[in-house]
């Protein structure tokens, strides 16, 4: 590979670095699959390894991980008993995967936070005037827990495909490639 395709590389990896960083995602995860995405032929593990300078057995975790999330897929080279790794190419896909992998175990933690937080607001004795509060902080519960339960049903409706047809198949994508061709 030539240095300036390198250096290409380089300023993209670090950019996806920046953006997985706002968005709380695993830097080498996104650092594989975009080595995968831009890369003319699949990757052994010890080429990856290489060209991010990070361990091989930290590669091999991460890039089953992506795996399992349907992103990279294991495929067999001619000749070669090393195991690599080619990226679905469908950007679209990979993104909107990610974000309800995300919206998962955030969906997750506030039932999660919404459970504990019902738990010890039980446990007050509400008939004692001295817990002002606990009407209000019931209040915020209950706003927080009619979020929690439209955004769920938003998951569910992803997930049973009805959004993802819109967004993956339908008018965004149209969109999307329509200012991709200008």
């Amino acid at each position: 590979m030539s240095k300036n395709l390198t250096d290409v590389q380089d300023v993209f990896l670090g950019k996806i670095n920046h953006i997985c960083n706002k968005f709380g995602l695993n830097n080498i995860m996104a650092q594989l699959y975009a080595l995968s995405y831009l890369s003319k032929a699949p990757l052994s593990l010890d080429e990856m390894s290489e060209r991010l300078k990070i361990s091989k057995a930290s590669v091999s975790i991460n890039i089953r991980a992506l795996e399992r999330y349907g992103v990279v897929r294991k495929v067999w080279v001619k000749g070669s008993r090393k195991d690599y790794y080619e990226a679905e190419m469908d950007i679209t896909k990979v993104i909107m995967e990610s974000f309800k992998s995300m919206a998962e175990r955030r969906l997750l933690e506030i039932d999660d936070i919404l459970k504990s937080s019902y738990d010890v607001l039980d446990s007050v004795d509400l008939k004692n005037g001295k817990e002002e509060g606990v009407k209000v902080l019931k209040e915020r519960l209950d706003k927080l827990k009619n979020f929690y339960t439209q955004a769920q049903v938003l998951f569910n409706l992803y997930n049973s495909g009805v959004l993802n047809k819109l967004l993956g198949g339908g008018l965004i994508k149209k969109k999307f490639n329509k200012g991709a061709e200008k």
